[in-house]
């Protein structure tokens, strides 16, 4: 319910690996490519890898969430 919720509103949601949260202390710089699956900490100089977010997904997203995204495609027709 969560991860659908957090779409719903436009919020993405990645599941970073235990190791990187382990090494990485409030106030490193963090970059998170959504549709490659990569998290880098620029602080730290480490990246790992994730789920990459699902194309259906990320076009919610850029819309900034479902009620958005359907508006956009309603509008288009």
């Amino acid at each position: 319910i969560f991860y659908r919720n957090a779409i719903n509103i436009g919020l993405p949601i990645v599941e970073a690996p235990e190791e990187f949260i382990d090494q990485t202390e409030h106030g490193d710089e963090i970059e998170v490519d959504l549709e490659k699956g990569v998290i880098k900490n620029l602080t730290k100089g480490i990246e790992a890898n994730f789920k990459p977010i699902p194309p259906e997904v990320a076009q919610i997203l850029k819309a900034g969430g479902l009620m958005n995204y359907a508006k956009e495609r309603l509008q288009s027709q």
